[in-house]
């Protein structure tokens, strides 16, 4: 007879690093009590504070052990039921989106006419939605430390990116998934070139658990707190020499094109009426005062022009008003340019919010309807299933999205362009880059959000983009903040909110630029991380049938 004294004693010290987690001599759901909550609100304020804010840029290093007082109560708490985990998770979501996401409230209350009190109250519905998604991390988290003791805590990134991925396919929203915290220091994010912001949320996860794990070990206190500060910093200046090493270099063979934007400072008015007639007038002629300024900045010889307009509350239409279209036309002939602007297309379909190019012949060469429209803004779901919501209009109107990835050929550049809140759905800007865009275009309007932390949160999912596709982004915007993003997410002459400004810039583009990981295979990452975790689950389940 064999006798296996290292596996017995191998799977003695397993279970007596497990029982630590689920001792017997203690109740198998003590109540919560105040350090619970207090690691809850540690947590939700970190995460917080990492996002920009209406006073400026996020406290960004916060996110890197944001997750180190919850990860650490869950690793140390005896036992949490599923009603614990529910209320913590609640608790979790209500700070971190009336933290971060109450500028949504902004346009309901000052052009929907919606009094504030019940704009707010109208907010626990996606807050509660978030917090399915914050509840079932933290009882996955606490499941990983039961079947692996401290080491269940690396189930945490997994879990993490899994979740997040669920909430967007789920909800069809990403808005500030963790890793857009990261936006403002290209360094720590060039991994989303593979991983998109998936990536980067994984990083954050992993910082945090590492410290958690690390403090674990230690009985001292000042100990702990030396590896659960640690930890986080030592991964943290990790990836951000890696990401400067991997800064790209600008191949030989480039050609160029000229970028003019303008930023008029349209004011939006409430109650979806649109603009006054005179309003559109002085308006129309702001425009083509800052065009004609910008433009001559730039030689009209040489590479081609690209002057481009934001998304605008004027409500123009090319296909309604034949004088408009004709000025425009003889304008873009007169300063020889190719001017990008958005207006309301019309087809068969219906109306569509659309970004249109004129020629420096006079021609539309290019038409976008925008596909991905916001809910209540620009469409109002449920209507023909629910009665009543077909006495509701959207906030700008209603339209129909559009079908088509349309890309405008501007001499030898290849732009792809989107409109508003499409940045956060990168499944957009990479369908123009799989079609052989070689320049983004972002053209929005965030003067519907006022001075609050939407247009700063807007400009960061853009930053994204830029890097996940390896593509230039232009990012026009009529009160700000109109930008250039390098494809290494550097944010180049970004204009102040709310004044009128104008930038030119010499855009040189390789070619032919490749396609990033990201570009050819999307998220990837992300599904591998939702089968490795279901995988997890899968394997924790059979080990405690067996025991």
């Amino acid at each position: 007879m064999r006798i296996r004294v290292g596996a017995d004693v191998r799977s003695s010290t397993a279970s007596a690093e497990r029982a630590k987690y689920t001792s017997p001599t203690t109740p198998r759901t003590p109540p919560l009590v105040p350090g619970d909550w207090a690691c809850v609100g540690a947590t939700a304020l970190a995460f917080v504070l990492a996002f920009p804010s209406p006073l400026g840029e996020g406290v960004w290093f916060l996110a890197w052990g944001a997750w180190i007082p919850l990860l650490f109560r869950m690793a140390t708490r005896v036992a949490l039921s599923l009603r614990q985990a529910c209320l913590l998770g609640l608790s979790l979501a209500l700070i971190i989106f009336y933290g971060s996401f109450s500028w949504l409230t902004f346009p309901i209350v000052h052009y929907g006419g919606v009094p504030a009190p019940i704009a707010y109250a109208l907010w626990l519905i996606p807050a509660l939605v978030l917090s399915i998604f914050f509840s079932a991390f933290l009882w996955l988290v606490r499941w990983g430390v039961v079947r692996w003791g401290r080491a269940g805590v690396f189930t945490a990134p997994l879990f993490w990116v899994a979740l997040e991925w669920a909430r967007v396919r789920l909800t069809r929203h990403g808005w500030n998934l963790f890793g857009y915290s990261q936006a403002s220091v290209p360094e720590l994010i060039q991994i989303a070139r593979g991983t998109g912001v998936f990536g980067v949320s994984f990083l954050l996860l992993l910082a945090s658990a590492l410290g958690v794990f690390s403090a674990l070990r230690e009985t001292m206190r000042w100990r702990r707190v030396l590896w659960l500060v640690g930890c986080p910093f030592v991964l943290l200046g990790l990836v951000f020499f890696v990401g400067r090493a991997a800064r790209p270099e600008v191949h030989p063979g480039t050609f160029a094109v000229r970028v003019f934007a303008i930023q008029p400072v349209i004011p939006v008015l409430g109650g979806g009426a649109g603009l006054r007639a005179p309003d559109v007038i002085e308006s129309l002629n702001r425009h083509l005062r800052l065009s004609e300024d910008v433009l001559a900045e730039g030689k009209s010889d040489g590479p081609p022009r690209l002057l481009i307009w934001p998304e605008s509350p004027m409500n123009l239409s090319l296909d309604e008003d034949e004088a408009l279209a004709a000025y425009l036309a003889h304008f873009a002939r007169r300063y020889q340019v190719y001017l990008l602007l958005n207006h309301l297309g019309k087809s068969p379909r219906g109306w569509h919010n659309s970004a249109a190019v004129i020629s420096p012949h006079g021609t539309r060469i290019a038409e976008y309807h925008k596909i991905r429209l916001l809910e209540f803004g620009e469409y109002v779901p449920g209507r023909g299933l629910i009665p009543f919501l077909e006495k509701i209009p959207a906030l700008a109107g209603d339209f129909v999205p559009g079908r088509d990835y349309t890309i405008a050929d501007i001499g030898p550049a290849r732009v792809g362009t989107f409109i508003c809140f499409e940045s956060a759905f990168p499944e957009i800007p990479r369908a123009f880059v799989r079609r052989g865009a070689t320049l983004l275009v972002n053209i929005s309007n965030d003067g519907w959000f006022g001075p609050t932390a939407g247009a700063r949160q807007h400009l960061a999912h853009a930053v994204f983009r830029a890097v996940e596709l390896g593509r230039p982004l232009v990012r026009v915007t009529n009160s700000g903040i109109t930008a250039l993003i390098t494809p290494y997410g550097e944010v180049r002459d970004a204009t102040p909110l709310f004044q009128m400004a104008t930038r030119h810039w010499l855009l040189r583009i390789p070619s032919p630029p490749s396609l990033t990981f990201y570009a050819r295979y999307g998220d990837l990452f992300a599904w591998l991380c939702v089968a490795v975790s279901l995988g997890l689950l899968a394997w924790g389940r059979s080990r405690k049938r067996r025991a």
